[in-house]
């Protein structure tokens, strides 16, 4: 007779898949800080790296002056923005707003990324900036401009590089689920062998629990993966 695996031990197995998956994903704190169950990537310092100048870059026709982190460059000449497109004429067009940053990706992968967007009159603007690790304080090492409306930015800085040795409080849920699923999986184990043992009087390997299902478990994964 096979002993019933409690239905919190398939449940811990899930969530220990299901958040290995999530773990690492960028949570958004604002203004520009990426947090993840094993560290944060916090990109604030950035507001006062320069003081009162801002970040700019150059093609042939404009000048770019942004702020990842929600800091209205003055040279904008708008409080609601945070990055905005001058030409050589002068004329001033905004690519990025006040509170509109959304982060995505994941910073190990190499592509996360700060978007925002900005309307003016009937087109909207956006302006995308990569963040890469390197060692210096900030430095913008590239520009896009495909599409055309679309400006997509790489920044350098050291504030975009994982900790070497993340702070935490403690465990981690990840390291809490393993935990609990080592300790389920040996309250099943012994107490199944003691109840196979000495109530159902079975011998050798037949005191394993379920053992009929761990004798068919690589067959059955192998299926799965067919």
């Amino acid at each position: 007779m096979l002993l019933e695996i409690p239905y919190s031990f398939y449940g811990i197995l899930v969530a220990i898949v299901v958040h290995s998956a999530y773990s690492k994903q960028c949570r958004f704190i604002p203004p520009c800080t990426c947090s993840t169950d094993e560290y944060n990537l916090d990109l604030t310092p950035l507001m006062s790296a320069r003081k009162d100048v801002e970040f700019n870059v150059s093609d042939n026709i404009y000048t770019y002056y942004l702020h990842p982190c929600n800091k209205s460059p003055p040279i904008c000449k708008n409080s609601s923005m945070t990055a905005c497109q001058i030409s050589k004429s002068l004329n001033v067009y905004g690519i990025a707003k006040l509170d509109g940053n959304q982060i995505d990706g994941d910073p190990e992968t190499g592509n996360f990324s700060i978007t925002n967007s900005f309307k003016d009159l009937l087109i909207t603007r956006t302006s995308v900036v990569y963040v890469v690790c390197g060692s210096e304080e900030a430095t913008f090492i590239d520009i896009d401009l495909n599409p055309s409306t679309t400006y997509k930015f790489t920044l350098r800085t050291r504030y975009g590089c994982i900790p070497t040795n993340p702070s935490g409080n403690g465990l981690s849920v990840g390291s809490i689920l393993v935990i609990l699923f080592f300790v389920f999986f040996l309250i099943y184990l012994v107490g199944g062998v003691l109840f196979l043992k000495f109530l159902r009087k079975a011998e050798g390997i037949e005191t394993i629990p379920n053992i009929e299902f761990w004798k068919d478990l690589p067959s059955l994964v192998k299926n799965l993966n067919c």
